[in-house]
């Protein structure tokens, strides 16, 4: 186990300066912004201490591993696949253990256990655009995993606070099994405990692609309604300030706990104990105030939160919600409150664009209408569903439920998605910048410079895909194989699939798609029908994100019937290859070598084999060809290459001797899993590979290995 720091800290570092020089600036120009100065200082003061401990920590467990397969559990929950996911704290670390079991033992809150299992550390993403569980877990203070079914408990110590919260969520889940059904149910469940286990990807889909993803996490729109109802009515019914706050908090902080405590739920239960502080004092509130109050006291408690998705969008948020209240026109008439949410809507997909490009590489244009349309009736049903839930199934349950529907039909209509790609850091400091300046009531800024500043943010937003290099990438999709090059003409895929790695389409060829800037792939070739091959390719079709895709001609088993059928239903045009053929474009020029039309090879040799340029680069793509199929292509005129992608995982049976003397491959690409069952890479590949000269790169070592255009000149 080792330890590696997040990537964005390197960037971070390096714009740390200039923004500590115009921070100085500002305070040269009036002290009272040395006050940013300070928190900005012991905030990083706060990260580099969490980082030396979070450090020590991995070092202790690397030491004393097997002494740590033991805890006391703090939570227990259950994943998507069914397994039972348990939370665990031991007395040596600081960080906390997920353990994964099948759900046997009985457990409970409070149980200490003890277990036989490695102890791992979360790793850090390995393709651009995949999801970190690094720091997704090490934001919740989680540092290690690990799976065990040999479980033994040790002990149980008694928290019935705990054990109070676990049977009030056992209650509720059990209400909504009884009073919603199908979709609606789980859509509640999501809503309402924040429990997303039972929705399926494609309603998840649907949800982030309308912008609507929210929704399905209990944010501080869920407390809000929760704490601040309950303060109304306290109000209402004759509780004075002092009163209506306390049970309104103490309601508001009991269902952050029983949700989970999301950092955009604690954030909300410290804004409103500020707002009712401010009530009880006779103060005014100020939510930008109590923002900054909220975020220095979440990030005190554990600065990791930083690197945590819902910790920047939800602060975000705020910030956004915050300046419209100053800034917000005022209208008069009839039509106030509709023109009132029209122009909150659009102020806040606005507001968040640059944050929502720089984390997600996309955004729903019309976003805004989904949240005007949904919002309002979500929060109304929201709020029904949380007073009726101890009540048996009754009418006002089948009522409540068309609600939900009418928001789940919402969410699965089109907004327009524009995916722009991975944006750098500079760039959303330069929306901001700009925007602030756009804004800004200052007579000083004439009204030419601002049509110049909005000319120039269209034309930054613009330039990004635009000015994006061409690069030809070998993803680390586990043991599988997949190829992708970002053309002028599209994305050209070359195998995608993996049989180590579950939805490697959605979860890491998909990503990588959305950081590239695109949605679809222009062309999809499979070499051969293996699953490790062409898994990906089958979620990718499903989801109708390919145009074009190319099967081997010899290809005509059950799975080649099954591809062609998908892809008819995708409407997606499949064409055939075999030896002669050629794939021409813009940066890509392909030829088939093997292969031949008709051939009685059997899978693995009957791998399609392609030789040509690929953006400059002479490239050798193999698939999974060996044996008889490696000795056919020796027959064929092989160039020396600059790439060469190593058949078959790099076993000892592929990539001979003669081979690799004929096409002299300065690099080779071996795509291959951590800890395989195959032992892939064979040794005696590598030496071979070793003595031809050519330099090695892996993907379960080297994760994605990226190629870019301009650097080929450096290859020769």
């Amino acid at each position: 186990m080792t330890a590696v720091w997040h990537g964005v800290s390197v960037s971070a570092v390096f714009y740390y300066f200039p923004y500590l020089l115009f921070i100085l600036y500002l305070t040269w120009k009036d002290r009272r912004y040395a006050w940013i100065i300070f928190g900005v200082a012991a905030g990083s003061f706060l990260l580099f201490f969490q980082r030396q401990t979070m450090e020590r920590d991995i070092q202790i467990a690397e030491k004393r591993e097997t002494e740590l397969s033991s805890g006391e559990i703090r939570k227990l929950s259950k994943t998507k696949s069914g397994k039972r996911a348990v939370t665990l704290k031991n007395d040596h670390l600081e960080g906390e253990i997920l353990l994964y079991d099948s759900g046997k033992t009985d457990l409970f809150v409070g149980d200490k256990i003890r277990f036989e299992g490695d102890l791992r550390v979360w790793e850090e993403a390995s393709n651009p655009g995949q999801f970190s569980s690094r720091s997704y877990y090490f934001s919740k203070g989680i540092y290690y995993y690990s799976y065990s079914d040999q479980i033994e408990v040790l002990g149980h110590r008694e928290i019935k606070f705990s054990r109070m919260l676990e049977q009030a969520r056992c209650f509720c889940e059990m209400q909504i099994q009884r009073q919603y059904q199908g979709e609606v149910r789980n859509f509640v469940r999501g809503m309402v405990l924040g429990d997303k286990t039972g929705l399926s990807d494609e309603i998840k889909d649907d949800f982030r692609e309308s912008g609507l993803i929210h929704l399905l996490a209990v944010s501080g729109l869920h407390i809000s309604l929760v704490g601040q109802k309950m303060y109304r009515l306290m109000q209402k019914i004759g509780g004075g300030f002092l009163l209506s706050s306390v049970v309104g908090l103490l309601l508001a902080w009991f269902y952050c706990l029983l949700t989970g405590m999301s950092v955009s739920s604690m954030r909300a239960v410290v804004m409103f104990a500020v707002y009712c502080l401010a009530q009880v004092l006779g103060e005014c509130y100020d939510m930008l105030s109590s923002a900054g109050l909220a975020g220095i006291f979440l990030l005190s408690l554990h600065p990791f939160y930083i690197c945590d998705t819902g910790f920047i969008l939800s602060f975000t948020a705020v910030a956004v919600i915050g300046c419209f209240q100053i800034l917000k026109p005022v209208f008069r008439g009839g039509l106030k409150k509709i023109l009132d949410s029209i122009l909150f809507c659009a102020a806040i997909q606005l507001g968040m664009l640059p944050m929502i490009l720089y984390l997600q590489y996309e955004t729903p244009l019309c976003s805004g209408l989904a949240n005007f349309a949904a919002v309002p009736m979500a929060s109304v049903a929201f709020f029904a569903a949380v007073v009726v839930l101890w009540l048996p199934y009754t009418p006002l349950h089948w009522g409540i439920g068309q609600i939900f529907e009418c928001v789940l039909w919402i969410a699965k209509q089109q907004y327009g998605m524009l995916t722009i790609g991975a944006v750098p850091e500079i760039w959303v400091f330069f929306f901001y910048g700009v925007f602030i300046l756009l804004i800004m009531k200052n007579d000083k800024i004439r009204f030419g410079i601002r049509i110049c500043l909005i000319y120039v943010g269209i034309y930054a937003v613009i330039s990004i895909p635009i000015l994006k290099k061409h690069t030809v990438t070998f993803l680390d999709v586990g043991q599988g194989d997949c190829m992708i090059a970002r053309t002028n003409a599209g994305l050209i895929m070359y195998d995608g699939g993996s049989s180590s790695e579950d939805q490697v389409g959605r979860y890491r060829i998909l990503p990588y798609m959305k950081y590239c800037g695109y949605s679809k792939v222009k062309v999809a070739v499979v070499s051969h029908l293996d699953l490790d091959h062409y898994s990906g390719i089958v979620e990718l079709l499903k989801m109708g994100r390919i145009e074009y895709l190319g099967i081997p001609e010899a290809a005509k088993d059950k799975t080649a019937l099954k591809l062609r059928r998908m892809a008819k239903k995708a409407k997606t045009q499949v064409f055939t290859l075999s030896k002669g053929q050629r794939m021409e474009g813009a940066g890509i020029s392909l030829e088939v070598l093997h292969p031949q039309k008709g051939t009685v090879l059997e899978k693995n040799a009957a791998s399609l084999v392609m030789q040509g340029k690929l953006l400059g680069f002479r490239v050798l793509l193999t698939g999974d060809v060996e044996k008889e199929g490696e000795e056919e292509l020796l027959e064929q005129e092989l160039q020396s290459v600059e790439i060469l992608k190593v058949a078959h995982h790099g076993s000892k049976n592929s990539t001979s001797e003669i081979f690799l003397n004929r096409t002299k491959p300065e690099i080779s690409v071996i795509s291959c899993g951590k800890g395989n069952l195959y032992g892939h890479p064979h040794s005696e590949t590598l030496k071979r590979l070793k003595e031809s000269g050519s330099y090695i790169y892996r993907t379960d070592r080297d994760g994605a290995l990226i190629f870019q255009e301009k650097e080929r000149q450096s290859l020769k």
